[in-house]
């Protein structure tokens, strides 16, 4: 993690420099390529569930980020990658980078380890969930993805892809390729002009009016119908992949740790206000506590997303990572208890999980979910 001392940071430049050297093993790969503001991880595990469990491939999933080990980052068939392969593929990668004097940022080395991971593993498909996800993402390597699919935008990453929806989405059309094909539910005419530029093909993806998919709610409709389009026009059988489809597991994402424990990974005002709506029809008239932690640097924004669920009471949680505003920055323009300092009391946190008897709704960040599975020694992925 150290590697980036400045955050995140645009370029793809140096990971082709290294794909270059290595004879490009990227272009080995048969990819799905998934970028959009929300919405990407859900579309990745349909499409890697799908093709692994109902049609027996080995498929490659690389996602971003991580909920409590680095390895989640590489899986193939659901099983992630191994301490010992990691640990030599990561010394591989930065010991080309440094014989070549190649700076190579920390998404960056995940990106080439991924290349190497599923090419020597021979994986039939591989899923690959953008960083920032635009142009000069550090995924936007591969020449002729087998689909490409733009979620949905929203204003996000504003000091790397500007400040608005139109900018946000010229940005991340980038992933297509001359002739590939374009999932969306997005109608604009610049999906349009763009693909008729690089003779690619658009596919408007309406919200069907049947239920597709186990996971919940409307949006989950919709990129579940992206998934079948998709995976029809590739040439499988639509029986199939819907009876895949309605057998995901997809960790953070609505999902309940325990009866009356919600954890989910909305960390912006569109996907926490879908959150919002969701808890109110689940969970009606019951007390409702939250607790919030963002990565988000803007005060004010951060002071919005942390009230945007109703609820009876409001924790901040603190101390998770450098990039991140302290909760003193926004607290004050909130109605809250107290501020956790999560390292400093897991103890506390843990017993506190334990004993409280009211519904819980823990949102705001993949890093907070990631702990609370950990202290609550709930066991993701099982």
């Amino acid at each position: 993690m150290s590697l980036t001392p400045g955050g995140m940071r645009d370029g793809r430049d140096n990971v082709l420099k290294l794909m270059n050297i290595l004879g490009n093993p990227q272009d080995t790969l048969r990819v799905f390529h998934v970028t959009g503001s929300n919405g990407k991880g859900s579309i990745c595990q349909m499409i890697s569930q799908v093709l692994w469990k109902e049609f027996g491939k080995k498929v490659g999933l690389f996602t971003s980020p991580h909920f409590i080990k680095i390895n989640e980052r590489f899986q193939i068939n659901g099983i992630q990658i191994s301490d010992e392969r990691l640990e030599i593929l990561y010394e591989k990668v930065i010991g080309l980078a440094k014989q070549y004097s190649i700076p190579l940022s920390f998404f960056e080395i995940q990106v080439v380890v991924m290349v190497l991971y599923f090419q020597e593993e021979k994986v039939d498909y591989t899923v690959v969930e953008v960083g920032l996800g635009w142009t000069y993402d550090g995924t936007n390597i591969f020449t002729k993805p087998l689909a490409c699919f733009i979620t949905s935008i929203t204003l996000e990453h504003t000091h790397v892809l500007w400040k608005s929806r139109q900018t946000i989405l010229k940005n991340k059309l980038g992933i297509l390729k001359k002739t590939s094909h374009l999932y969306s539910p997005l109608r604009h005419s610049l999906i349009e002009k763009t693909c008729k530029k690089i003779w690619a093909h658009s596919h408007y993806i309406k919200t069907p009016s049947t239920v597709l998919t186990n996971l919940s709610w409307k949006h989950q409709q919709r990129n579940a119908q992206m998934v079948l389009e998709a995976l029809m026009y590739i040439g499988f059988p639509a029986k199939k992949i819907l009876e895949g489809l309605h057998n995901i597991y997809n960790p953070g994402r609505f999902e309940w740790l325990a009866p009356n424990i919600l954890v989910d990974t909305a960390n912006n005002k569109e996907n926490i206000k879908i959150l919002e709506n969701m808890v109110q029809k689940v969970c009606g008239k019951k007390k409702i506590i939250t607790l919030f932690w963002t990565t988000q640097t803007d005060a004010l924004y951060a002071a919005e997303l942390a009230q945007t669920i109703q609820a009876d009471q409001r924790i901040l949680v603190d101390d998770f990572c450098d990039r991140s505003l302290p909760c003193s920055a926004y607290a004050d323009n909130i109605d809250h208890k107290e501020i956790i300092h999560f390292f400093q009391e897991p103890e506390k946190i843990k017993k506190w999980l334990s004993d409280n008897k009211n519904t819980i709704v823990i949102y705001g960040s993949f890093y907070l979910i990631g702990e609370i599975m950990r202290v609550s020694r709930y066991k993701p992925f099982a």
